[in-house]
């Protein structure tokens, strides 16, 4: 689920939503025109399908170009609902990014409960727009038709909202909100690799010395190894 699809479902723009004088978080727009943003938006999320299609066939060097192009247009998206809430953007406006913040907490909290009720799963970390579930599975296979159950149950609830899977973990270190590291599998040409993904630790910082990085990074292997340290 993302931030971006909130504007696109719920039609969220500065030509639908009515903003209050007082400047309190408005009400959700019953417009049924398409807003210039919501518009915008799915013409970069259209165009990022098809370039993570053309990924799927290519190779070599074409796979890192068309790697970049995704992410490139990604941060585009991103970035739109950033602007709202910056006061020094010239797209500022506090309303419009307060309401999608409220609608997206919500829309996490109900996943999170139909995900726990209903399917009997266990969320171990929810944030913004994405939800982590513990399965107890060491099969990969049977990991994915899991995650496939949980799309499937919360994708039909919504227009444009949807969720994807978007890695299977092996262990994870989770230290605080926006912060953890963890082993991600993932296949490349036809086998299976293991790789160290971390987000938002302070060892990822460029003004780190090169030293406390590779002292970081051995800790980090030590944690994550399996075994006994």
């Amino acid at each position: 689920m993302g931030l971006v699809f909130l504007k696109q479902e719920y039609n969220i723009c500065f030509t639908t939503v009515q903003r209050p004088a007082n400047g309190s978080v408005p009400h959700l727009p019953s417009s049924k025109k398409t807003g210039v943003l919501p518009e915008l938006l799915k013409n970069l999320v259209e165009r990022r399908r098809l370039v993570k299609s053309w990924l799927k066939n290519a190779s070599g060097l074409k796979v890192q170009q068309l790697d970049i192009q995704q992410q490139a247009l990604k941060l585009t998206a991103n970035s739109m609902y950033g602007c709202l809430g910056f006061s020094n953007s010239r797209f500022y406006a506090k309303p419009l990014a307060e309401l999608i913040t409220l609608q997206g907490r919500e829309i996490l909290q109900s996943t999170v409960d139909l995900v726990q009720s209903n399917l009997n799963l266990e969320v171990i970390y929810g944030d913004t727009d994405s939800i982590m579930i513990y399965t107890g599975l060491d099969d990969i296979g049977k990991a994915k038709v899991i995650a496939g159950k949980v799309i499937q149950e919360v994708n039909k609830k919504y227009r444009c909202l949807e969720i994807d899977l978007d890695g299977l973990y092996k262990r994870m270190l989770l230290l605080k909100k926006k912060k953890y590291a963890a082993v991600k599998v993932q296949s490349k040409d036809g086998t299976l690799h293991e790789d160290i993904e971390r987000k938002g630790l302070d060892m990822v910082r460029r003004d780190w010395s090169l030293l406390s990085k590779k002292l970081g990074d051995f800790c980090l292997d030590q944690i994550l190894s399996g075994g006994n340290i």
